[in-house]
């Protein structure tokens, strides 16, 4: 075979594999992009929610998928996927700290599950807990992703509860609060009655300690925390 035919043979043959790479490469980005459910960039990173698989129920797996090359290509980041609703949404606040609320409302039937919380890009998600102890509300339905305020996070959400008179239900508005980065939830006015209580209990046990020292003991609120 003389050197002609063997650069042509080489020739289409490097041509033949160029077009399948790019073939494979378009199939791939077509793919990634039909499963995409959220994306964010964080300078050169971008974290993503892909779809891999619809269940039974109305439930889908999903996954979370990194790229660090303006997205030409992804690599899974999520050890072990997880199942949403759906009508899941997502939401990833810096390049660690990311949510999933899987069908915008948490029942007490499951342990008020359904907002998980990932600290690691995505590697690891758990279930946020939350302390709400009203037995009237079975269900809380969260209104909007946790918000930053100051050093804690906030998130608002709503309920259906009994009316003052307990003759009726009306919608009742109201936050929690999260000093965690979202792992657990309380009451917003639950924490400020908390705080309220321990200051009260400062200033009475101030109070106490000056009228030890001036031997007014008549003033003394609780005379045996001065024992303690």
């Amino acid at each position: 075979m003389d050197k002609k035919k063997i650069f042509s043979l080489f020739l289409i043959l490097g041509i033949l594999i160029v077009f399948f790479f790019l073939l494979f490469s378009n199939n791939k980005k077509e793919k990634v992009e039909e499963n995409l459910l959220y994306s964010r960039r964080f300078r050169n990173t971008i974290l993503s929610f892909q779809k891999y698989d619809d269940v039974l129920g109305q439930n889908r797996i999903v996954g979370v998928e990194k790229s660090t090359d303006n997205g030409k290509s992804y690599t899974k980041v999520t050890k072990e996927p997880i199942t949403v609703s759906q009508e899941a949404r997502f939401l990833f606040t810096n390049e660690k700290v990311g949510y999933v609320i899987s069908t915008g409302y948490i029942r007490r039937e499951n342990d008020f599950k359904g907002f998980k919380v990932t600290l690691d890009g995505g590697k690891t998600f758990m279930d946020a807990k939350f302390s709400y102890d009203n037995e009237n509300v079975d269900l809380i339905t969260i209104e909007e992703f946790p918000y930053q305020a100051g050093s804690e996070l906030r998130m608002k959400c709503s309920v259906y509860d009994l009316t003052e008179d307990g003759n009726g239900y009306e919608e009742k508005d109201f936050e929690f609060k999260s000093i965690d980065k979202g792992l657990t939830w309380v009451l917003e006015n639950t924490v400020n009655q908390k705080e309220k209580s321990n200051r009260l209990r400062v200033a009475l046990y101030f109070f106490d300690l000056v009228a030890w020292i001036f031997k007014d003991f008549s003033k003394i609120s609780n005379p045996e925390r001065l024992l303690l």
